[in-house]
């Protein structure tokens, strides 16, 4: 065992962060979208490689090991006398820019003790943690029975396929920590169920377009549907209300509705400007019953948040409820020009719903043959056809879970808590991280209850992950770092491979 000085790591983890901080300003100065159609450069984009080789030089620079796996991940490792190896997991790649940004995005701003830009909350800022945790244990000169490794991924927003890669063709650590959720220990991850409604009746010329996609995981703040005009149809928009704007261009109306953005497996975080559209356009009667269909459908989907729509809410005691978000809305044209209207939504799972699924599939295809398909699937597809819609699955991925009683998870629980003075308990959430894809994983941190952002500083729809103007405390990172030092110590003495 170690003997841990908590004190003197508070006052190393203070010391630091005006370090600590430049250099997660280097690299958010970085765009890093992952390219996964056509990049610049492979695998994942010319961003995605720079950032990657960037943080490896760095690595190399304070003297550790560092490997590059292809530019799909890289790793900047601390030595430890054993054969085991504890990893640090963390994303360089970021989600879109987006637009409707107050602070350049990438150009870090530092105000009011938050940092300011693309990807410096997700996840940047856990790669910077993660960095310094190494640097602590070799200025330190500690001697840890376990190899502590750094890992940096390039591919997490787009599907993981980075990670994919690297579990393909390289070993994995002894016990891996992913830096992507909340403190303490995230022991699951509900699964993952998305797929398209698309109508089985096209749609008549009355609707002329339908336009939301703000990203397959956001809850959309712009939805935009573009009718024909009609007199009738043009009075009932009078008075259209609070965040719908109505206008007529030429011989089309056009109904445009806002929101605030949030991660789809969070929705009540937002406010869904396609929930907003769909009840306009429906409450004022705008449309004949086979057009309204689609509106109808997203309605009652916006309506819970919990899959009732589809016939496929569900709950256990340790994940809550089923999250069901409607995301994006389209038309899509068919080779002679009919256009049928195209609802895509995401769900997350209680991770008990798994038990119910076949045990050996991970990932289904989109064309799934439905005599093996999950009874999730089964159920919202009947429910789909019920109301005229086909079901077109484009992700199923089991819900994964690790021992809440493990000495790891135990371990890391009470460090948590200790530094933050609470008293959690391992949990469940909706979100996915690398765990996922890893063998003898859980997310731990970093997000804590913090003080509420001071209110001038962000619009609201401001300042979160995913959103414009994306932040994060200071003081977040700087409790992350010292739970991390204090943690990595006090499990280097397990033995983690049983």
């Amino acid at each position: 065992m170690h003997q841990i000085d908590r004190e003197e790591i508070r006052k190393w983890v203070t010391a630091h962060m005006q370090d600590l901080t430049e250099t997660l300003k280097i690299i958010c100065r970085i765009p890093s979208v992952a390219q996964t159609e056509h990049p610049d450069a492979a695998p994942y984009g010319e961003g995605c490689k720079r950032v990657l080789r960037k943080m490896l030089r760095m690595g190399e620079e304070e003297g550790f090991t560092t490997r590059n796996y292809e530019d799909y991940v890289g790793s900047i490792s601390y030595p430890g006398r054993g054969s085991e190896s504890i990893g640090i997991w963390c994303h360089l790649d970021v989600v879109e820019e987006g637009k409707d940004w107050d602070y350049p995005p990438f150009e870090p701003t530092v105000k009011d003790g938050y940092m300011i830009a693309r990807g410096c909350q997700d996840n940047k800022s856990s790669a910077a943690m993660g960095f310094y945790v190494l640097k602590y244990m070799k200025e330190h000169g500690i001697t840890l029975d376990h190899t502590l490794e750094l890992y940096l991924g390039t591919c997490e927003e787009k599907g993981m396929y980075d990670l994919d890669y690297y579990v393909a063709h390289y070993d994995c650590p002894t016990l891996s920590l992913v830096p992507d959720s909340g403190f303490p220990v995230c022991c699951g991850e509900r699964g993952t169920f998305n797929g398209e409604l698309v109508g089985e009746a096209f749609v008549t010329g009355d609707v002329v377009d339908l336009t939301c996609d703000c990203g397959q995981y956001t809850i959309p703040d712009k939805a935009r549907a573009v009718l024909r005009y009609t007199r009738e149809r043009w009075e009932k928009c009078r008075a259209p209300g609070e965040k719908v704007e109505v206008s007529r261009e030429g011989d089309t109306i056009c109904i445009q509705a806002g929101g605030i953005s949030s991660q789809a497996a969070n929705p009540a975080k937002g406010d869904s400007a396609l929930g907003r559209l769909a009840g306009f356009v429906c409450g004022r009667k705008l449309l004949e019953e086979r057009d309204l269909a689609v509106f109808t459908l997203a309605e009652d989907i916006c309506q819970d948040y919990q899959g009732t729509a589809l016939g496929v809410a569900c709950q256990d005691a340790v994940s809550g409820p089923m999250v069901l978000s409607a995301t994006r809305l389209s038309l899509r044209e068919d080779p002679d020009g009919s256009r049928r209207p195209v609802l895509g939504f995401i769900s997350k799972f209680p991770v008990s719903e798994s038990e119910k699924e076949l045990p050996d599939m991970e990932q289904i295809p989109c064309e799934a043959d439905t005599e093996k398909e999950p009874s999730l699937v089964e159920r919202a597809r009947k429910a789909a056809a019920k109301r005229g819609f086909l079901l077109e699955v484009t992700k199923f991925a089991k819900a994964n879970c690790f021992d809440p009683a493990h000495p790891a998870v135990q371990v890391l629980t009470d460090c948590s808590n200790r530094v933050l003075g609470r008293q959690d308990a391992p949990f469940v959430m909706s979100g996915g991280t690398y765990a996922r894809k890893l063998p003898r994983a859980f997310a731990f941190g970093t997000g804590m209850p913090l003080p509420p952002r001071p209110a001038a500083l962000f619009r609201p729809g401001h300042g979160d992950y995913h959103q414009p103007d994306e932040s994060i405390a200071l003081e977040r990172i700087q409790k992350a770092l010292e739970i991390y030092i204090q943690g990595i110590l006090e499990i280097d003495g397990l033995v983690l491979g049983k």
